[in-house]
């Protein structure tokens, strides 16, 4: 079986790895697997999966299992400084000799928003992970699987008569079209629309569905939509090796987010960015989630007198599986007793390495799974990782124990709302601390959403800190009721922090052409960036910033070359743009 066959098939399971040349196990992984080295830290493993990948833990660090990723969405760029640094007789930014780089569910590349003055396609390449088992081309980057599409068969597919015959990449959601359009579209005069890079290339992956034994182990239903994250890591890596190869700076969107982790900005996505974002010439823009005020976010601590504290879970009727993970900070070690609705109690479960435990509840007839992780690989943090399987609905209590000491605090989360029921949700929860991966790492643009019009936050948002009391979300953009591209060339609205990650990667990458056409400011880096946006963000006088809600505040990238203008006044003549 080739590498690209087992990266399809669901007999093989897929792992994130710290990359070492000559690492113990190599000789059976090449035998009967397959290794892909995405840099000289992180490689991406595909093995046979065995018949107990349900009961994993005991083996296998949890970083290494792929998080389960979700979409992030349920008159707006002149509120955040765009327009007129769009204007022909200010700066002129439209994104020119800079890539878009959006990963999510595909792009209509029939949509004339995609076109440019010509009739030509403005999108330079897609990689369609989905499309399995066509010849790879020779013009461009070939990838590690799927079937990649360059400019020329875009432009030959448009202008003939059956366009899918020869790029047969659809986006049936409609997702990734709307986030392109936001962030890269051109001019639709007829329904005031202007997208905010117009002038850039754009470069799009097509996320293909993450396998049925990964959301098995992660409880979510089979129909859901769910994307794994070694497919990010891989459309993450094709698209800066595409803007390498085209010698562009490259401003990459990623739409999706995950609840799955400790929220410290360690997984192994949220690694490989940092090691990106050293390099000047890239920025990554993520959602803060809108998990929010979903309830799906418990924060606890036990006094020093207590054995232990209850939390309470609301299981919802239709809810067959589901999983929480509770991450415990050292030096406590923490331990964890369950009680169903119908009081079948499972006693405290000593804390063990390695230790899991399958219990069948006889009178629900619910299975539980219970993993220790005493020193997770990377966090440091005790991880304790529960499954639920045909849970009875009702309120489930979950007992949370601690050995003595003084620093006793603990956090549990729950996925993403899009792959629970409704009524699934903890009665005591905490909206703090609920943004998602990738937004947790440090150098990434993290955006919340707020409503342009009326000036309020997005009800549904992420919000921070980041543990560790980084400061996560990093600023807001528009993402209520937002006017874009939706299929078969109509517009519609749409809401969600990814919306307000959509404008961010429109910023960035006007931000990267003005800097790659001043080179007299020396090229910057991803942390400078973000930093120039923090500072000029637009800020509420009544409120304390930074805060976990907004952020630093409002982007605005009319307010980032003010900066300039007064920092730099012998180059007032250049910089003196937007008077």
């Amino acid at each position: 079986m080739t590498c690209e066959e087992m990266i399809y098939s669901n007999d093989y399971s897929d792992y994130s790895i710290n990359f070492l040349e000559g690492f113990e196990g190599a000789e059976e992984i090449y035998r009967t697997g397959c290794v892909n080295v995405i840099n000289s830290k992180i490689a991406i493993l595909h093995m046979p999966r065995k018949e107990d990948y349900l009961t994993l833990l005991e083996r296998t660090p949890y970083s290494y299992i792929p998080k389960l990723f979700g979409q992030m969405d349920s008159s707006n760029i002149e509120a955040i400084g765009v327009k007129k640094v769009q204007n022909a007789n200010n700066l002129s930014l439209g994104g020119k000799n800079v890539i878009v780089g959006v990963i999510d569910t595909g792009i209509d590349y029939q949509n004339p928003l995609f076109l440019d003055s010509s009739g030509k396609s403005r999108i330079g390449v897609i990689w369609d992970q989905t499309i399995n088992g066509l010849e790879k081309s020779d013009e461009n980057l070939n990838a590690y699987y799927g079937a990649v599409y360059t400019k020329s068969q875009i432009n030959q597919a448009l202008g003939g008569s059956e366009p899918y015959e020869i790029v047969p990449s659809r986006d049936e959601n409609g997702h990734g079209t709307f986030l392109a359009g936001i962030a890269a579209g051109g001019q639709n005069q007829e329904n005031d629309f202007k997208g905010i890079a117009d002038q850039s290339e754009i470069a799009v992956v097509k996320l293909k569905k993450a396998k049925p034994y990964l959301k098995h182990f992660f409880g979510v239903p089979e129909e859901k939509d769910a994307y794994s994250e070694t497919d990010i890591i891989y459309a993450v890596d094709f698209l800066y090796r595409y803007a390498q190869s085209r010698n562009r700076p490259v401003s990459i969107l990623i739409g999706v987010g995950s609840s799955n982790g400790g929220h410290l900005g360690h997984t192994f996505l949220e690694q490989y960015l940092a090691l990106l974002l050293e390099n000047a010439g890239i920025m990554v823009s993520a959602p803060a989630g809108n998990e929010g005020s979903e309830r799906l976010h418990y924060s606890g601590g036990l006094e020093e007198n207590e054995e232990y504290e209850t939390v309470e879970l609301n299981v919802g009727e239709e809810q067959k599986s589901l999983t929480l993970e509770l991450w415990g900070k050292p030096p406590t070690t923490f331990a964890l007793g369950i009680i169903s609705p119908q009081g079948e109690q499972l006693e405290r479960i000593p804390p063990r390495f390695g230790q899991e435990e399958v219990i069948q509840l006889p009178l629900s007839r619910s299975e539980i799974y219970v993993a220790y992780q005493m020193v997770e690989i990377y966090t440091g943090e005790e991880l304790i990782f529960v499954r639920l399987t045909n849970p009875t609905p009702g309120i489930w209590t979950f007992q949370v124990y601690t050995d003595e000491g003084k620093r006793r605090n603990f956090n549990i989360w729950l996925p993403i709302r899009q792959f629970l029921q409704t009524d699934t949700y903890f009665l005591n929860a905490n909206p703090e601390n609920t943004i998602t991966v990738p937004g947790n790492a440090p150098v990434v643009m993290t955006m919340t959403a707020y409503n342009h019009l009326n000036g309020s936050i997005y009800a549904n948002a992420g919000r921070g800190y980041v543990m560790g009391h980084r400061v996560k979300p990093d600023l807001a953009a528009p993402g209520v009721n937002v006017f874009g591209p939706g299929l078969r060339n109509r517009f519609v609205t749409k809401s969600g922090t990814s919306v307000a990650a959509a404008h961010s990667a429109g910023i960035m990458a006007l931000f990267l052409q003005w800097n790659i056409e001043h080179p007299e400011f020396g090229y910057f880096y991803a942390t400078q960036i973000q930093s120039f946006f923090r500072k000029s963000a637009v800020r509420q006088t009544q409120d304390m910033y930074p805060n976990s809600v907004w952020g630093y505040g409002i982007i605005n990238m009319e307010r980032v070359f003010d900066q300039f203008r007064f920092a730099y006044p012998g180059n007032y003549t250049l910089l003196n743009i937007l008077d």
